[in-house]
């Protein structure tokens, strides 16, 4: 007897496996990935950084706490740095208590809210345009999309901001359908627009969009006037529950300084080997960095050029493939078109807007492609990922369903399934280059351990110090400045190396060197960002691995022009033949 299957079984079947998918291209050797950039190491040293408190607290609380606070938290805290993406830190914290303190903790968590993201394209699809097919096919595209895994097997926070982001529109969606009976659904979407920006605040934009939205909404409400007031009211209610993780985490952040400045046995714990005492709130850091980034003045623009206004629109189709770009411009164009023909649904218009909204503002705003703090990077693109794996799905639904106008549904329907199926097949190659993507820093550190000793000199501090603790990593130029207002930018002091290396610091790790041209950069070899500045004859290395510097794609996938002639390794030198060639004089010939 044959059992027939329902179409909602089969949909969620294929939502299942297309989660199953998104789970196994995120989690596949996750635990061997290791940590690439700076960033991913200051967020994972401040996981430590919590976790090491913790444990120290629940031991003075308990009874067995003997060793000092400054001992304990030198061997085994992270990072003074807690306010920069604060709720992203401490969602690994509350990863560590379960997986622990790892490299791949942080990892873990991009992973997990990956996958989130992939079920909130599916629900947001289905809401959205009323097909179950679009929310799939928009699922399976994310699913397998090489930009969005390559994160999510990252310490970056901008996965998991944009998973947030994403489940705020969900949630805000299911309020518009039906604002009486999903009336929580509007403070839920509020309180997560507002974590998105403790999580990653270059999103500040969405919370603005989603205000703004309100306000619209109250300026189209029907008479009676009171009406439109109850409306502002609601629209005053989402504002201030936006608002409200970030004032939490401004409070805990200024406590937090109050306490670490007030007491010396706290401030030494956090500054001691660092050579960097500070400790901001939430905004004062937050300012800082965007005072950075949006100001060239600040940090030198290397090679100044003429503006590339679509260079995130060429990236993005270079990085997912033109198909599935220029499939997502024809959906575009169709909802666009329905819009003006048929429904004015004002869901689709706020997908348009994630869409093309985060390429605007990176195009025209935060577009410093060879600014030494602000690279012009892949990354940047995820927020506007969902929306266009969305647009896809619709251009191929619509065609489709056009296409086999005389077929039956179930027809259509698995037309839609093949090609999705085989669009998502040729990425790949491309996936499978970056499953292989792994840190060269844990093998340095095996390197090193094996001779004499972990304890060494690093451009990678924050990385370094997940790796072989505070006390074993110093960092190469603000501890080796030869005077407090270079920083170690220009100049190292000799003096200061020598006392490193009478300490047992025997090594210095390197990879390129993207901010200095000090005389370690020099001899050992310069910088890409700076050329002209290595020595004739650089230093030789006693180890080298093959490491993707940063958020940069192996040579296989990188399909930006300008990211050519970057390169991709970790060096280690001995500390005793740079300050032998410092010794005589060498340097005279570096220019």
């Amino acid at each position: 007897m044959k059992i027939p299957v329902s179409a909602s079984r089969l949909e969620g079947f294929a939502l299942v496996g297309t989660l199953v998918v998104a789970a196994m291209l995120r989690g596949w050797g996750v635990t061997e990935h290791g940590l690439l950039s700076e960033d991913e190491g200051l967020y994972s040293g401040g996981v430590k950084t919590y976790s090491a408190v913790f444990a120290y607290l629940w031991a003075y609380l308990t009874g067995g706490g003997q060793e000092g606070l400054v001992a304990y938290f030198t061997q085994h805290g992270g990072t003074q740095i807690l306010s920069d993406k604060p709720t992203f830190v401490v969602l690994g914290f509350l990863a560590s208590l379960v997986l622990g303190v790892h490299d791949y903790t942080l990892i873990a968590v991009s992973a997990l809210f990956g996958v989130l993201t992939v079920f909130c394209v599916y629900q947001v699809g289905k809401l959205v345009f009323g097909r179950a097919e679009v929310g799939l096919a928009g699922a399976l595209l994310l699913a397998v999309s090489p930009l969005h895994i390559a994160y999510s097997r990252t310490a970056y926070s901008d996965v998991t901001a944009v998973a947030v982001a994403w489940l705020a529109a969900w949630i805000y969606l299911l309020y518009w359908t039906d604002p009486h009976r999903h009336r929580r659904c509007l403070m839920g979407s509020a309180l997560l627009v507002g974590l998105v920006f403790t999580i990653h605040p270059s999103l500040l934009w969405l919370p603005l969009l989603f205000l703004l939205l309100e306000l619209w909404r109250s300026w189209q409400a029907p008479e009676p006037s009171s009406a439109r007031l109850q409306q502002f009211k609601t629209a005053f209610t989402f504002t201030w529950l936006a608002a409200l993780p970030t004032v939490l985490w401004e409070v805990a952040t200024r406590g937090m300084q109050f306490m670490v400045l007030s007491s010396p046995s706290w401030s030494t714990a956090l500054t001691r080997g660092t050579g960097q005492g500070q400790f901001a709130t939430f905004l004062e850091y937050t300012g800082f960095h965007a005072v950075r980034n949006l100001s060239p003045s600040v940090i030198p623009v290397v090679e100044p050029s003429p503006p590339e206004y679509a260079f995130y629109f060429t990236l993005l189709g270079a990085h997912e493939g033109w198909v599935v770009f220029g499939l997502a411009m024809g959906g575009v164009l169709f909802a666009v078109w329905r819009w003006f023909k048929k429904a004015r649904t004002p869901q689709v218009f706020l997908v348009v807007l994630l869409l093309f909204i985060p390429l605007a503002l990176n195009s025209f705003l935060f577009y410093y492609p060879k600014h030494l703090s602000t690279h012009a990077a892949p990354r940047f693109l995820l927020v506007a990922m969902p929306a266009l794996v969305l647009f896809a799905a619709v251009a191929i639904v619509e065609f489709l369903q056009r296409g086999l106008r005389p077929f039956p549904s179930s027809a259509k329907t698995v037309g839609v399934a093949v090609v999705t199926v085989v669009i998502a097949g040729f990425q790949g190659p491309s996936v499978r280059e970056v499953l292989a993507i792994q840190s060269a820093y844990p093998q340095a550190v095996s390197y090193m351990a094996a001779r004499e000793g972990t304890k060494h000199i690093t451009d990678h501090m924050f990385v370094a110090r997940v790796y072989v603790g505070r006390q074993n990593a110093i960092d190469h130029y603000v501890s080796l400045r030869a005077s407090d207002s270079d920083r170690g930018y220009r100049h190292v002091s000799l003096s200061k190396l020598r006392e490193f290396y009478n300490a047992d610091y025997r090594y210095f790790v390197r990879g390129p060197g993207l901010l200095y041209e000090n005389e370690l950069v020099r001899l050992t070899g310069g910088s890409y960002l700076l050329p002209g500045i290595a020595c004739p004859q650089p230093v030789p290395p006693v180890f080298e691995a093959f490491h993707p510097q940063g958020e940069y794609w192996p040579p296989e996938i990188r399909h930006s022009e300008r990211d050519a002639h970057i390169p991709h390794n970790l060096r280690v030198y001995l500390l005793k033949d740079l300050i032998d060639r410092l010794e005589s004089g060498a340097m005279a010939d570096c220019g």
